[in-house]
């Protein structure tokens, strides 16, 4: 067999080997938000909404701890690579701290001041109240979520990616049963959902530690091993990390404002919004999971000092990339409108305007999808940070959101055509991270 059929073979399988677990993992992960805001749609408009636009503040915050644990994960896959668990130990205990103090700030605001964090984004009250009753309780996940998440980084970071994927089984379970008791049962709406996710969390945190002990994996040791650092350290730390924060931080915020522009297209564009951004999760998936694997392999090659390995390795994961987007696209496209029909107690006209949307996400999926490769999976890995925090952050804010509130304030146009403006900053995007990534000189070792 030809060396370099043999080397395919061979990247293909540890790519499927870490990529099915995440995918798998991601997809259950993701079921307990679809099936909050699934039952929701069983519910009412008002709690599809109140409940979608009340997990702006939670997506706010998963961001900026995205951004502490990707940008973790780039020392940690180098780490990995170099055989310094050491090292990795000191990064999650860094991480671990950042993590719990953006969680601590996020649940205060959940807590005391949610009708001011509703009201900025619909002036409904009963779309307010729905919300703030939700926000009450899920002032509780934000610890809760910052600590399963960053084990789950860690996990990632040294190829161990099926506890997670066991773990949310189990979080999906619990989801499932507490929400249908509470929700359907117990009659508490969109209160019993925030419970219900709880629960879940609690869960999915217990398991990952029971499993981590069980199988002896090199992620908890000595408290004083985590903390065994410097400040010399921790300003290497967050030279790499900041732009990191930085970038997911301030393009949430703009998907934030994304949002806040939407609401000029009124309820019913913000409901078919909320059930067709839940939708699109479920089919980007697979590619984002995916691109997750590949930053994996490519941080590991760059930390052993592989860098012609790790160049090669990032040619082959956006053609991956790129076919499976094709691919998720067109099942997005025939599937997503059923998926839509079943939110029983939404008005056909917001249906027909979720289905609406869900044809031009499907449209757009691949320049999304290889953005994501661009800037997640290949530059960050290298530690490119400072260039993907301008790209990423610019086109949101110098295209998208200008367009977003041009179709929707200016113009007035439907969700969906406001949806189509936004995503051409996916494609003027694509062709500037595409030529940096060509360049090869995103390819560092870091540690």
């Amino acid at each position: 067999m030809p060396t370099k059929l043999r080397n395919n073979k061979k990247f293909l399988r540890v790519l499927i080997f870490l990529a099915l677990p995440i995918i798998i993992q991601d997809l259950m992960s993701h079921s307990v938000n679809f099936m909050d805001m699934w039952m929701m749609g069983q519910l009412s408009e008002q709690a599809v909404i109140g409940v979608g636009l009340s997990k702006r503040l939670f997506f706010l915050f998963v961001m900026l701890i995205f951004g502490v644990n990707s940008g973790s994960a780039i020392f940690m896959g180098q780490y990995w690579g170099k055989g310094d668990v050491g090292g990795i130990h000191r990064v999650l205990g860094i991480a671990f701290v950042t993590n719990i103090i953006i969680a601590c700030v996020f649940a205060c605001i959940a807590l005391f001041a949610p009708h001011w964090f509703m009201s900025i984004l619909t002036s409904d009250p009963d779309v307010i109240e729905q919300g703030v009753q939700y926000l009450a309780v899920a002032s509780l996940i934000y610890l809760l979520t910052a600590i399963s998440f960053t084990i789950l980084m860690a996990l990632r970071s040294i190829r161990q990616t099926k506890i997670p994927m066991f773990a949310s089984a189990c979080s999906l379970v619990v989801k499932l049963l507490i929400n249908y008791i509470f929700v359907f049962v117990l009659d508490m709406g969109v209160v019993g959902a925030a419970w219900g996710t709880v629960f879940a969390r609690m869960v999915e945190i217990a398991v990952q530690v029971i499993l981590i002990r069980r199988y002896k994996f090199p992620i908890f040791t000595n408290i004083g091993k985590h903390f065994a650092f410097n400040i010399s350290y921790v300003k290497n730390y967050f030279k790499t990390t900041l732009p990191v924060i930085g970038n997911e931080f301030f393009w949430g915020l703009g998907i934030f404002m994304y949002d806040v522009a939407y609401r000029f297209t009124g309820n019913a564009g913000q409901g078919a919004f909320q059930i067709s951004d839940n939708i699109q999760h479920i089919f980007m998936i697979t590619g984002i999971s995916i691109g997750a694997a590949s930053g994996i392999v490519i941080a590991n090659h760059l930390g052993a000092g592989e860098r012609d390995e790790a160049i090669a390795t990032s040619r082959k994961c956006v053609a991956i990339g790129a076919f499976v987007a094709f691919a998720m696209g067109i099942l997005l496209f025939i599937i997503g409108p059923l998926i839509v029909g079943t939110y029983s107690n939404i008005s056909e006209y917001v249906q027909g305007l979720a289905s609406s949307n869900i044809a031009i996400i499907s449209l757009f999926m691949v320049p999304r999808t290889i953005n994501y490769f661009f800037i997640i999976s290949i530059l960050r890995q290298g530690g490119d940070t400072l260039f993907c925090l301008f790209l990423d952050t610019g086109s949101v804010w110098l295209i998208g959101i200008p367009l977003a509130f041009l179709g929707a304030y200016v113009l007035g146009l439907p969700i969906y055509l406001v949806l189509a403006m936004v995503y051409l900053e996916e494609v003027v995007k694509i062709f500037i991270a595409g030529r940096r990534v060509w360049k090869n000189r995103w390819a560092n070792k870091l540690v």
